[in-house]
């Protein structure tokens, strides 16, 4: 990690907050935040994803997949969780890789529309499927510890593609699966 880096980041930290805030010392506290800020770095996907002939026209959930990014705004963790449904064409994913995509695409500095956006891109880019659709629900703490203190306050999101956008059948089917799931 780049010595510099820590050595600015502690006396700006230093020129903040008071010396008896550092339980282990302002340069160990300026490295855990580099860790973590390095950590945001995009990558490549980790993964291959694994798709097949769908074995039915059947509409595929996963609901509940938690997530946590960092708010590209204000450099504060958002949390939540997202619900993602598609309609398989030609290909359907492997189950356990909806839950990376969602990995993948919140481990850099985010906005929650712009999330929610590459994740249906990149389903409805990926399977071609006859539909897509997204929902995700966060906690921003950008929100809820600083500014407005809004502390039980959701933003929510959604991006639908295909027979999600015409068939209002298609929608409440989603709707009602997810819903049955948090309960």
């Amino acid at each position: 990690m780049n010595t510099n880096l820590i050595i600015a980041l502690a006396a700006m930290l230093h020129d903040i907050f008071p010396d008896e805030v550092w339980d282990d010392g302002v340069e160990e506290t300026a490295r855990r935040v580099l860790d973590y800020w390095n950590s945001l770095v995009p990558q490549e996907l980790s993964f291959t994803p694994t798709t097949f002939k769908p074995h039915a026209a059947q509409m595929v959930i996963v609901s509940g997949i938690e997530f946590s990014s960092c708010c590209a705004h204000h450099l504060l963790p958002f949390y939540g969780v997202a619900h993602i449904g598609y309609l398989p064409h030609q290909l359907a994913i492997g189950v356990s890789k909806i839950p990376r995509v969602v990995e993948h695409f919140a481990k850099r500095p985010q906005v929650q529309e712009r999330l929610t956006h590459q994740i249906a891109d990149y389903m409805q880019d990926t399977l071609k499927p006859k539909g897509t659709m997204v929902i995700l629900e966060a906690t921003h703490t950008c929100m809820s510890c600083r500014g407005i203190l809004a502390r039980n306050s959701k933003m929510i999101t959604n991006e639908l593609r295909g027979v999600f956008l015409t068939a209002e059948a298609a929608r409440q089917e989603f709707m009602r699966s997810i819903e049955r799931s948090s309960q």
